[in-house]
């Protein structure tokens, strides 16, 4: 048994949520593992931006792992957003003896603090990720200079002496890693993020399926897209249920869920009908259920986890062409597209319906083995794995 604390310092941390920082702690502790997570008294945004804080102190998870939130060492609402900095931070974390030390994200002048606690836990192994890449960061001069100068030569460059492994969770952030942070390319891993097994019911996948397509009036032999996740315009969700809405094939059907932004809303509701059916928001836990039913699962917006989890469930997907995202094509079941549009979508969605040989082949695929590593018990193991045994 080894005790494993999570940093999580760089935003937000979640108890419900499913992300990359609940779920490979989840795993870590079902291993047999002790597992800490450090993260700041923000758990959650409010509607209008606002941030939910949650009191500073310890308490057990429902997954056994043990949450220590920290206070932020400054009132000021930009100091902490841009350089997250807390208090006690080196003692809590030497309080817990740790055996490994899993960082997320290294933007965090805090991080420097793991300088003294290597010197004074020597055997202490410690591995760093980064979530960042040109999509979501560096978008302003504020965020190239932080990130180019300040991090780089104040922090990521003292942090390298500490570990060899820095994971990005995408090939694209495996990049940023190198071209902004210029972290050395030996030192550089890419860690998938991936699906819970647990809520994944793998073995009545079919069961689930017509289910699925029963409750809400969808034929076996219809031809169902699934997507969804925060429809807004850059999603493109409402081009793709248009453009499925336009096509003659009466047997082609897509479901949405998930929160519709407000302009969106008369947009969406116009194009309702038995063959567009939106469901609205669903608990992540039952996102793998709704993938399960698809004969293809679409994201024509920029990446969000649930491309992976989507890979994890073994169905076919497509997603859009962004540089840097190509992990979820492990095996030829993916596709990707490298337009957008009504028009686009409504030829790129009749040619896999028309292309019989395509599909199955994409079906067959999709199924393969490989997406056994998009399972957090896998990625889980593989963090252990690298850092003591590479």
């Amino acid at each position: 048994i080894m005790k494993i604390v999570h940093l999580c310092l760089c935003g937000l941390f979640g108890e419900k949520y499913a992300y990359q920082d609940n779920l490979l702690t989840k795993y870590h502790k079902k291993m047999g593992n002790e597992v800490t997570i450090i993260a700041p008294t923000a758990s959650k945004f409010t509607s209008n931006g606002g941030v939910v804080n949650e009191p500073a102190g310890s308490k057990t998870l429902d997954t056994g792992c043990k949450l220590i939130r920290i206070e932020n060492k400054f009132k000021s609402k930009n100091i902490n957003k841009h350089f997250n900095l807390y208090k006690d931070f080196a003692n809590v974390v030497m309080s817990e003896k740790p055996d490994l030390i899993y960082v997320h994200n290294v933007t965090c002048f805090n991080y420097l603090c793991l300088l003294k606690i290597k010197k004074k836990l020597p055997q202490v192994k410690i591995v760093f990720d980064n979530h960042m890449d040109e999509y979501n960061s560096n978008q302003n001069s504020l965020s190239r200079f932080l990130n180019g100068f300040v991090f780089r030569y104040f922090v990521v460059k003292r942090l390298l002496k500490l570990s060899n492994i820095f994971y990005g969770v995408t090939p694209s952030r495996c990049t940023f890693l190198k071209d902004v942070f210029k972290v050395p390319e030996q030192k550089i891993r890419l860690l998938y993020m991936g699906a819970d097994d647990e809520k994944m019911d793998l073995a009545h996948k079919n069961d689930i399926r017509l289910s699925v397509r029963k409750q809400y009036g969808i034929a076996d032999d219809d031809f169902l897209i699934v997507t969804g996740g925060k429809i807004d315009k850059v999603k493109n969700i409402h081009l793709l249920a248009e453009a499925v809405s336009k096509i003659e094939n009466p047997h082609v059907k897509i479901l949405m869920f998930g929160t519709i932004v407000d302009e969106l809303k008369p947009i969406i509701e116009s194009l309702l009908s038995d063959r567009v059916i939106y469901i609205g928001w669903i608990n992540s836990d039952t996102v793998y259920n709704y993938f399960f039913a698809a004969d293809l699962v679409m994201f024509p917006g920029l990446h969000s986890a649930m491309w992976e989890q989507a890979v994890a469930s073994m169905v076919p997907l497509a997603v859009t062409k962004l540089r840097g995202f190509d992990q979820v094509d492990f095996n030829g079941n993916c596709l990707f597209m490298d337009g957008k549009g009504v028009d686009y979508y409504k030829s790129f969605v009749e040619h896999i319906v028309d292309d019989s040989i395509l599909y199955n082949q994409l079906k067959t695929n999709a199924e393969s083995e490989g997406a056994s590593k998009f399972l957090y018990s896998n990625i889980a193991q593989k963090v252990i794995e690298d850092a003591f045994h590479s």
